[in-house]
């Protein structure tokens, strides 16, 4: 059984890719996930964030190129967040996170990204090259102090 398969809830949402996409979608996400741990839905609300802003930063404008959207999938022990746009010029995905602690101004959002989630990763979508940036949360938050199996 694929991934998706294994997903039973998925919720979407359109916007505008503007300054205010970000804040609509950590409004929208922290509603869709309101019976979810505060812990992992403020993971999520910081990757979902991160994500967005990356899309509407850096996403060329044009015609037609001038949205986002997300997609929420919540399976057994898992939460998937999936932010499609309408690509780039550079056929071949680019994922390279930089380290959390890294003093570059941008390029730790994805870092974050990486940090709170036990996957991670982008692909274009075919056939019109819609890049997909997803990650998948833990549903559950661990117990203990973080990098240890919890109890």
């Amino acid at each position: 059984m694929s991934l998706h398969q294994s997903i039973v809830n998925w919720k979407g949402m359109t916007l505008g890719r503007d300054d205010r996409a970000p804040g609509e979608m950590r409004r929208t996400v922290r509603l869709w996930l309101g019976d979810v741990d505060p812990l992992v839905r403020d993971d999520a609300l910081t990757v979902v964030s991160e994500l967005v802003t990356n899309a509407v930063r850096h996403v060329p404008p044009g015609p037609g190129r001038d949205w986002v959207t997300v997609l929420l999938g919540i399976g057994d022990g898992l939460v998937r967040l999936e932010v499609v746009d309408p690509g780039t010029a550079q056929r071949e995905p680019r994922f390279a996170p930089l380290d959390a602690g890294s003093l570059r101004e941008s390029g730790r959002g994805l870092g974050l990204v990486a940090a709170l989630s036990v996957r991670s990763g982008t692909h274009v979508a075919e056939p019109h090259g819609h890049r997909v940036v997803w990650a998948d949360l833990e549903r559950t938050a661990p117990s203990g102090p973080p990098g240890t199996s919890g109890g």
